[in-house]
């Protein structure tokens, strides 16, 4: 028996993997621009009014992200500037206000509250009203944040009687 020395190969086309350049008739059409300005959200009197309902962006003002969300918008930050003054990194600020993403600790809910100029208990629970009450509606940055926590552990070490007059210090430094 002899064996042919010939080997032989089934011949392939190949086709060629280049296109033609689209025309601009051809071409999806451009996503709408966003609106330059946006305008400002509503605060809410009583977040209880959205409970059955979600507000005008989607988001559900009865979950933490939602109430994460509306705070942030209220204040007019990006989620990357809210990240950057809360001192955490942007993965972080997106993942709050996801519906199924972590939540802010404690200490960044105080955080996000205070830069948002929104109540605590309601940004953490969702009860009451997001506005503060009268002269409190002051917006802090970080760098005030880490100050006012060292100030606040200070006081507390303070004996309750003598707690008076470190306020009565305080206001009269304020008032010059």
């Amino acid at each position: 028996m002899s064996l042919s020395s010939e080997v032989t190969t089934p011949t392939t086309r190949h086709r060629s993997t280049k296109r033609a350049p689209l025309s601009a008739e051809d071409l999806p059409p451009a996503p709408p621009a966003p609106p330059a300005e946006t305008a400002p959200l509503p605060m809410p009197e009583d977040s209880s009014a959205f409970a059955e309902s979600p507000n005008a962006d989607g988001s559900d003002l009865v979950r933490l992200s939602g109430r994460v969300r509306f705070a942030r918008m209220l204040a007019g930050l990006s989620k990357a500037e809210l990240a950057r003054r809360v001192g955490v990194c942007l993965s972080a600020a997106v993942q709050w206000e996801l519906p199924k993403g972590t939540s802010p600790t404690v200490n960044n809910l105080v955080k996000i509250a205070t830069i948002a100029g929104v109540a605590f208990e309601w940004l953490a629970t969702g009860r009451g009203s997001p506005k503060l009450p009268g002269p409190l509606q002051v917006v802090a940055s970080a760098d005030d944040l880490e100050y006012e926590t060292r100030l606040l552990v200070t006081v507390r070490g303070i004996a309750r009687d003598h707690r008076e007059v470190v306020i009565d210090f305080a206001r009269s430094i304020a008032n010059r």
